[in-house]
Parts: structure tokens; sequence; C-alpha cells
């Protein structure tokens, strides 16, 4: 039994050596001539763990010449269309132009329309009209202390003379002027202002006063009373005035109208 033992040991040994010889002809093989290069080399072979994979990323990467990359240029942060870009369509809603209500009235004025205004006296040979715009027109039959009738809206220059004038307004918003060109309208029993001056009286042609008035402009003296209005005969003057044999008032008389008519008053008041 003891060599049978001693045998089976002899066996066990030679296979071991054996299986060495083999490990070193195939390490041999490999090109590794020690313990370390077999260790080194097991470790390159390993697989590599799924923790110490580096991420890649799964998204689309766009190159210039990718048209798809155009659309996704077109629709990012920087279009128009998300920070309200301007668009190439007009605004619908247009500004309306600044009124002028003084201007409108000035225009709204037509030829032939009778105003009641007058001139107050209180800029003495300049006009200062009693409203500061046309007002709404009234009868030309109207019985008034003043009244005019518009004879044009578009001259730049109006004719003058006595119980003539114009009656023009600058726009600050358009820059245009609207003139009106009006000749006076006179009735009898009402008052104007006038100036005398010596044996002479000068007629405020586009006034008009209270007959009865305490106090009047200082650039005139005189209040007028109208006691007719006549169509100008041949070479009239103060005795067409005359409205009876037994008529004893001094009269004072113009002609007006581009001389078609006859003015006669008396002074009603002086100073």
């Amino acid at each position: 039994m003891a060599g049978a033992s001693e045998d089976d040991s002899t066996s066990r040994l030679w296979a071991w050596l054996g299986g060495i010889a083999s490990v070193v002809a195939i390490l041999g093989w490999f090109g590794v001539s020690n313990a370390q290069e077999m260790k080194e080399l097991l470790a390159e072979s390993s697989p590599p763990s799924s923790s110490s994979a580096p991420h890649e990323s799964s998204g689309t990467t766009y190159t210039p010449d990718d048209p798809e990359a155009s659309d996704a240029d077109s629709s990012g942060p920087d279009s128009d269309d998300d920070f309200g870009g301007s668009s190439d369509e007009p605004d619908s809603e247009t500004s309306s132009p600044i009124p002028d209500p003084t201007e409108d009235s000035f225009k709204a004025v037509s030829v032939g329309d009778c105003l009641a205004v007058y001139d107050t006296g209180l800029q003495g040979t300049s006009i200062d009209w009693s409203a500061d715009v046309p007002p709404d027109p009234v009868s030309c039959d109207s019985k008034g202390a003043g009244l005019v009738q518009v004879t044009s809206t578009a001259d730049s220059t109006c004719p003058s003379g006595a119980g003539k004038a114009s009656w023009a307004y600058t726009s600050a918003v358009s820059g245009e002027t609207t003139k009106l060109c009006v000749t006076r309208i006179y009735h009898r029993y009402y008052c104007v202002l006038g100036k005398q001056v010596g044996d002479d009286t000068r007629l405020g042609s586009m006034t008009a006063v209270d007959c009865t008035a305490r106090q009047i402009p200082a650039a005139y003296n005189r209040i007028i009373h109208i006691t007719g209005v006549y169509q100008a005969p041949p070479g009239a003057g103060p005795r067409n005035c005359v409205q009876g044999a037994y008529d004893q008032r001094k009269y004072l008389a113009w002609l007006v109208d581009d001389g078609k008519t006859l003015l006669c008053a008396t002074i009603f008041q002086g100073s």
C-alpha cells in the first residue's frame, strides 16, 4: 500500500510540472517573459465595465449644407417671430390729422353768407373783429349793428375802400391761410364810430357801437348815427340826405360800395 501511495504522489508531481511547462510555453508564444507581463496582458484583455463607458449624445448634428439645419436656424431664438420683430406689412391704423376747429370754421364759410361781425374799433385803423371765429350765417336782411357779407373765399388780395375789408386766419397746424373778403351791410338807425378832425369826419366803416355808449375806443371821438342808406345818385352828397323841407339837421355823407351806395348820418354823440 505504501508503494502505491508513493507512485501516486510521483505521478501528481510530474503532472503538475507538465502543467507548468505548458503554461510557460504558452506565455512564450505570446511573448510574455514574466508574471508581471502576464498580469498586464490579462488586464488589457478584460472587457470594460458599463459604468466607465463615456457618454455619447444621441442628438442630430447639422452641417451647414444640411437643409434641415437651415430650417432649424430659421425658427431659432434669433428669428423675428420670437422677439416680436418688425413685419413687412404696413400698420392698418393710420394716424388722424390734428384738428384745427378755427380753420374748419373759416373754411366752412361760403360766398354770399352774411355774418354778424364788426370791427370793435379797439385797434384804431387796424380791424379788431368782434368774434374770434366766423359765427353761423344769418339772414342778409337781419337788422343789427354789425353785419357783413362774404364776397370771396379764394382771393389772395381783397378789394379795399369804404365798407370793404378782409378777415384772414393762418393755421398753426396746416400752415394754410384762409381769407374771407367781406363788404359791410348798413341799416338805418344803427351807429358806427367816427373820428372828427376839424371840419372832416372819418368814418369807421366796418365798426359798430351802441348809440348810447358812454365810452368809445380811444382812436375815435364821435358816434355816427345812420339816418339813411340810398342808391347813390350822380354827384351825391349831404344835400341828398335831407328828409324834408323842414329838416334842419346837419348831415354827413359817404359813398360806399364802390360809390354805388350813399350813406347818410348825423353826429349822435361826441366828446
